[in-house]
C-alpha cells in the first residue's frame, strides 16, 4: 500500500482546521494527473514532401487502415517493400556509342557560352560577334545528334 501523509487545509471555519488523507502518487510529491509516460519514447523524426495528389492519395489509405498518419506511415515503412530505385541511363545508353564524342564536345562548347554568358552578365556588356558562330557551331552538333 502506498505511504499515506496528512495535510492541513486552510480553514474553511476560522478556529477549526479539516485533515485531508493524500494517498499515491501525490503523497510522493509526483503530480497524479497528466498521461501516463509510454514505455518507448519516439523522439526521432522523419519527414518528407509529398504533391497534393501524393497527401491526399495517403489520407485515403490511412482513413482506409483505420490508423493515424503516423502509426500509417511507421507501419508501411518498417515492414513494407523496399525496391531499389533505378540507376538513371547515361548518354551513352540512350543515344549509343557513336555520339560520345559529340556529346563531349556539346559539353564543352555548352561551358564556354555559359563562361560568356557569365562575364556579360557581370560586367555589363553586349554578347561579343563570336557567340553567334558558337550558336551556330552548337545547332550544327545538335542536328549531327539527332541525326
Amino acid at each position: 500500500m502506498a505511504p499515506v501523509s496528512q495535510e492541513l487545509e486552510p480553514p474553511t471555519n476560522p478556529g477549526r482546521f479539516t485533515k485531508s488523507i493524500i494517498t499515491g502518487d501525490a503523497a510522493k510529491g509526483r503530480a497524479s494527473l497528466g498521461r501516463p509516460k509510454a514505455s518507448r519514447i519516439k523522439d526521432h523524426w522523419i519527414s518528407f514532401r509529398v504533391t497534393a495528389e501524393e497527401h491526399f492519395a495517403l489520407l485515403h489509405k490511412v482513413e482506409r487502415s483505420g490508423m493515424t498518419v503516423g502509426e500509417y506511415a511507421r507501419s508501411r515503412a518498417l515492414r513494407g517493400i523496399a525496391r531499389t530505385r533505378k540507376a538513371a541511363a547515361t548518354p551513352e545508353e540512350l543515344f549509343g556509342e557513336r555520339t560520345r564524342a559529340v556529346l563531349h564536345e556539346l559539353r564543352k562548347q555548352g561551358a564556354n557560352l555559359n563562361q560568356i554568358a557569365h562575364h556579360c552578365n557581370r560586367h555589363q556588356l553586349p554578347p561579343p560577334l563570336e557567340v553567334t558562330e558558337l550558336a551556330a557551331s552548337l545547332k550544327a552538333l545538335w542536328q549531327k545528334l539527332m541525326s
